[in-house]
């Protein structure tokens, strides 16, 4: 099924906890120092693992009966990262995706629908809104990997963890281009504003009018539920607008946990609740975590939802 299909259908889209972070803290594998974890499809044994990572957070999806939205590992690699890479002549982010399409092909008999987003990330650091990119500079800078993701077939693609708007809406103008279903996702403060400051509503409004209104869709990810929370009851007037939410299991900001090689979490069912309590006053479609979570974490959501 489609992703428009199941968006006009479902009331609610499980997807992903986190993959980078749990990756990035296993002694089983060493990632990539330019790409990270896109890499791990081309190693037999990490491979693997990545593969039972991804089938985790499917396996909770067909045992609740919810479709599921998985995302490429494709966060880092951009054009510019591949070639600093050892992977400079592979089709990483091609080769990402068919690794997803080969899973998802595994639960043809199932009754849920598996989604592929193809994810793409800011050039900068997430949580540095002054490396962010300018408009112009972020089209050209995002077009060769929107166009890779799009040519192998993703079901949508979603642009995560932009700290400025100004990136955000240069990469939004590049995949409005492709004509799939897009997704602008940024990183927000318990006050309601981008890290570069700029009001959520504001950036809403500003993209809109200029990718055309309604166009984009939009997306919160690397907060916890309960900031979340916070930012949106600041921002009255956007209800609808934000269809996604992949919230860390920890409610420090992101300039607290950036970094941190102790992983910062709460229990799963703590977690879950302030997820619910975030449902409970704002419609989300597409539900998942980011930072310090784990299988265990999205289990408890699908228990509450």
């Amino acid at each position: 099924m489609s992703f428009e299909s199941l968006f006009n259908t479902e009331k609610h889209i499980l997807s992903m906890g986190s993959v980078f972070e749990l990756l990035r803290r296993s002694p089983e594998v060493v990632l990539d120092e330019h790409i990270f974890h896109a890499g791990l499809i081309y190693d037999e044994d990490y491979s693997k693992i990545l593969e039972r990572v991804y089938r985790s957070y499917i396996e909770t999806a067909v045992n609740t009966g919810f479709s599921v939205a998985i995302g490429t590992a494709t966060w880092r690699a951009n054009e510019e990262r591949i070639r600093a890479s050892s992977f400079l002549n592979f089709a990483v982010n091609e080769d990402n995706v068919q690794f997803l399409k080969d899973i998802r092909a595994s639960y043809s008999s199932s009754d849920i629908s598996i989604l592929i987003e193809g994810s793409i990330g800011p050039k900068g650091d997430a949580y540095k809104p002054e490396e962010a990119l300018n408009v112009d500079l972020a089209r050209s800078f995002h077009s060769p990997q929107v166009k890779a993701l799009v040519s192998s077939g993703v079901d949508y693609l979603q642009a995560s963890t932009f700290p400025a708007l100004s990136e955000g809406m240069g990469v939004a103008l590049v995949m409005a281009e492709t004509g799939l279903p897009y997704v602008v996702s940024f990183v927000v403060d318990k006050a309601g504003c981008l890290l570069d400051g700029t009001k959520l509503s504001e950036a809403i409004t500003r993209i809109d009018d200029k990718v055309g209104t309604n166009s984009a869709r939009f997306a919160i990810n690397c907060v916890h539920p309960r900031i979340l929370h916070q930012a949106l009851d600041k921002n009255p007037g956007i209800e609808g607008r934000i269809i996604s939410f992949h919230g860390n299991t920890s409610d420090l900001s992101a300039a607290e946990i950036d970094g941190s090689e102790e992983l910062i979490t709460e229990e799963p069912d703590t977690f879950a609740l302030a997820y619910k309590e975030l449902l409970r006053d704002h419609d989300i479609k597409i539900i998942g975590g980011c930072c310090g979570s784990n299988p265990d974490h999205i289990r408890a959501i699908a228990k509450v939802l």
